[in-house]
């Protein structure tokens, strides 16, 4: 892993966190640059690709990684986390009052992460809300291996990246407004190009990796980088929400991704350094934790001052979310692979 892009996962699942914020206090925490802090998890699709071309292609192709191999390590990152958040949703009711009382059918397609595929809030943020974006990464995970004859073709990759961008443009037009962020937003179909997107700056990022560039000329493009997404960002209320659901950040997410990729710039020593980085590796459980510990406390810290309360939420989530990583995560994905190992 790209120690940069590690850390990064850090501040994007922080930023779903504060889109997540209302929870606790909804007028303290409505802004629009709260609020529009979703857009992390297009941030972590488009990364997905990028690492999973990163890691895998040459690996898939050589055959020094078999797809079982692959799967099998996939399968060991998202579920065991997944299936512990889900048990505790269910004990607690779930994150979203749209799922009392409890069915079998939300229960099934979320331990499947099946519930995303149905257009319904409370299928797609049934039990622990969250979890609907694992959907998605599942069905990345599922097609990598075999769409490999795309994966090593740029021209194909961004073949397909404009039609996607074609198809929202059309069918978001002709889409009911209450359909929108079950279509456009949520469902793994839909959202593969975020994956695809992240596959095809993987081949930039092999293009231009060994050229020799300074710290200072780095340090602008990590900057430019920044200020670019920050004006893609700010701006965006004014951007339709299926437009901001899918292709909108491409551009800005993949100048943040490609320019910290190359780890040669001032804002890359910092991000280098060992509490970032840890952030990052714990950012899994912060995204999928957040909402139950902001559901379960939330009562509780209501008439604080608004941000000590989210304060406290933070720490709550980062506590938990260590703790997992070290004695729970990492221990379930070592047992998994010695299970299903060749």
């Amino acid at each position: 892993m790209i120690d940069t892009l590690t850390s990064l996962r850090l501040i994007f699942a922080l930023m779903v966190f504060a889109s997540h914020l209302c929870m606790i206090n909804e007028a303290a925490f409505s802004g629009h640059l709260l609020k529009e802090g979703y857009v992390g998890v297009s941030f972590f699709f488009i990364l997905s690709g990028f690492i999973i071309a990163h890691n895998y292609t040459t690996k898939l192709t050589d055959g020094s990684c078999s797809r079982k191999r692959f799967w099998v390590a996939r399968f060991a990152r998202i579920y065991p986390l997944h299936l512990l958040t889900l048990a505790a949703a269910i004990l607690a009711g779930g994150t979203f009052a749209a799922t009392q009382p409890l069915s079998w059918a939300h229960l099934f397609t979320s331990a499947t992460l099946t519930n995303a595929y149905v257009p319904r809030s409370d299928f797609f943020f049934a039990l622990n809300s969250p979890a609907w974006s694992l959907c998605c990464e599942q069905l990345f995970y599922a097609l990598f291996p075999m769409a490999l004859p795309l994966a090593r073709s740029p021209k194909k990759l961004a073949i397909i990246a404009a039609a996607a961008v074609a198809v929202v443009v059309i069918g978001s037009g002709i889409t009911p407004e209450q359909y929108i962020k079950g279509i456009w937003y949520t469902n793994p179909i839909t959202r593969l190009p975020d994956f695809v997107v992240g596959a095809l700056l993987w081949h930039a990022y092999q293009r231009i990796k060994d050229i020799d560039i300074s710290c200072c000329a780095a340090s602008l493009m990590e900057l430019s980088a920044v200020f670019m997404f920050a004006i893609f960002y700010i701006y965006a209320e004014d951007v339709p929400k299926a437009y901001r659901y899918s292709f909108y950040y491409w551009i800005p997410v993949a100048a943040i991704i490609l320019s910290f990729a190359l780890q040669k710039g001032i804002l890359s020593e910092i991000l280098k350094a060992k509490p970032f980085i840890t952030g990052g590796e714990i950012s899994y459980g912060i995204y999928l934790t957040q909402m139950l510990v902001i559901t379960a406390i939330s009562g509780h810290i209501a008439t604080l001052p608004p941000f000590t309360a989210a304060a406290i939420a933070l720490l709550a989530i980062t506590a938990i979310s260590y703790l997992s990583y070290r004695f729970y995560e990492k221990p379930m994905n070592r047992l998994i692979k010695r299970f299903f190992k060749e």
